[in-house]
């Protein structure tokens, strides 16, 4: 998107003839005396040139526009507060020049301005975006104006400023604040004009497609109606490639990968089976759902998803990224026609999970591979895989074991000498992962003792 700044400035300007009433009669020097004005009644009230008392300011680096007094001024940032927070945009009735920070030094990234040294007469608003754990939610989304009498104090009325305030809101799942520094001697018309300049804040147009500040567009949510199940590659933003699917009250967008994030898995492209309604890897014959839960195993290895989100009637994908998880959404809550349970032909032979998982296995080359299928009580209090999940209606598993450099895709460099899986034995499906311990073999392997003809 084309990169602008500055201030829109409206101005209003009537251009009016001023009638000459007369002329001053001939004097009787030699000179001749100018034409002048008449101090008449139509030339007092010919209009005079006027100036709009307000401008609008867009803020490329926030993404919105602002309308601003005359003689306040704005000034694009994209600086560090503290480890959290980002300034976005500064906004002055005396310019937008912040107090050096304590002890007059050079500031550096994340070093506050000493505010207790701001000049009496000036007001400093700034907005400011927050990134901290846990993530908004959709439902948090703030409609606009905002209202500037919900503000709240903040620490800093202290030194020259008389009063600190603080209003925080949230777009585009931003979390966002606006605060406002107001010096002692700050002239009341001034401080008069915070309410009217954060009400005026508005966020600018959302593009219909393409990549919109870490989001891809996808359309309006009208074109993808319920059952929608949509692959898109990858794109202008860096979401990458991932299913769409709408169900009755979710709109799901599942990574078109499994096994995402895992140091002793490869990721395993997934195509979606129209027939079957299910999400499938080909590689180890796993299956998910159209909410993108685990089929084939425990389901602690659901589909990892990026957030989708609708905003102003359009579908925004991206957000905050999951990996693979536990996944407790019910398809038939979602969708008429749920998908009935998978009938698996027979327990899978120790050739067949040896295959799979020689696929799956992060370790290039392999040295040494093996596989046992062993009771569950004994998989979960071994030291194969500590504190290893099993559910409790599992009686036997498969621990797949391979030996040789493993490398985390993405990263060039060797983190262990060995994986370790431990899989359902009937389906063959993954219940666990594990690599990078010590030594060049997953410890306690090869004390596991086998079920017998396992």
């Amino acid at each position: 998107m084309t990169r602008w700044r500055g201030a829109f400035a409206t101005t209003a300007l009537l251009v009016a003839a001023i009638a000459i009433i007369g002329v001053l009669p001939s004097q009787p020097s030699t000179e001749q005396a100018h034409p002048q004005p008449s101090a008449s009644s139509s030339a007092l009230s010919a209009p005079v040139p006027t100036t709009a008392p307000f401008y609008m300011y867009h803020s490329t680096t926030a993404g919105f526009d602002v309308r601003l007094p005359r003689g306040w001024t704005a000034d694009e940032q994209s600086s560090l507060v503290n480890r959290r927070t980002v300034r976005l945009l500064v906004i002055g009735n005396q310019g937008t020049s912040l107090p050096a920070p304590a002890g007059n030094q050079t500031p550096l990234p994340g070093q506050a301005p000493d505010w207790t040294q701001l000049a009496t007469d000036r007001i400093v608003l700034e907005l400011d975006s927050f990134s901290g754990p846990g993530g908004p939610s959709a439902d948090s989304e703030s409609s606009f104006p905002l209202d500037w009498s919900n503000a709240r104090p903040t620490a800093d009325g202290q030194g020259n400023v008389a009063t600190a305030l603080s209003l925080s809101f949230q777009h585009l799942l931003r979390p966002l604040s606006i605060v406002a520094r107001i010096g002692t001697n700050a002239p009341p018309s001034d401080v008069a004009e915070i309410a009217g300049i954060v009400a005026s804040l508005r966020p600018e147009p959302i593009p219909a497609s393409g990549e919109y500040r870490g989001w891809e567009v996808i359309g309006p949510l009208a074109s993808f109606p319920v059952g929608t199940v949509q692959h898109f590659v990858s794109g202008p933003s860096a979401v990458g490639g991932f299913y769409l699917v709408r169900g009755a009250m979710t709109l799901f967008a599942f990574i078109d990968r499994a096994y995402l994030f895992m140091g002793a898995m490869k990721p395993c492209p997934i195509r979606y089976e129209t027939v079957s309604r299910t999400f499938v890897c080909d590689e180890t014959f796993e299956r998910w759902s159209r909410v993108g839960k685990q089929l084939t195993a425990a389901g602690v290895f659901g589909l990892g998803y990026h957030y989708a989100f609708v905003k102003d009637g359009l579908v925004l994908i991206g957000g905050s990224t999951s990996g693979s998880s536990r996944n407790d959404n019910d398809e038939a809550a979602e969708f008429a026609d749920p998908i009935v349970p998978i009938v698996t032909a027979g327990p899978v032979t120790k050739a067949e999970i040896l295959d799979r998982y020689a696929r799956l296995t992060t370790t290039a080359p392999t040295t040494r591979a093996a596989a046992k299928l062993v009771r569950a009580d004994l998989a979960r209090t071994s030291q194969v895989i500590r504190g290893a999940f099993i559910p409790a209606e599992t009686r036997t598993v498969w621990v797949v074991a391979f030996a040789g450099d493993v490398r985390i895709p993405g990263f060039a460099d060797v983190h262990g000498g060995w994986t370790v899986f431990m899989a359902d034995p009937r389906t063959g499906g993954v219940i666990t992962a594990a690599c990078c311990g010590e030594g060049d073999w997953p410890p306690g392997f090869d004390a596991l003792p086998e079920v017998p003809g396992g």
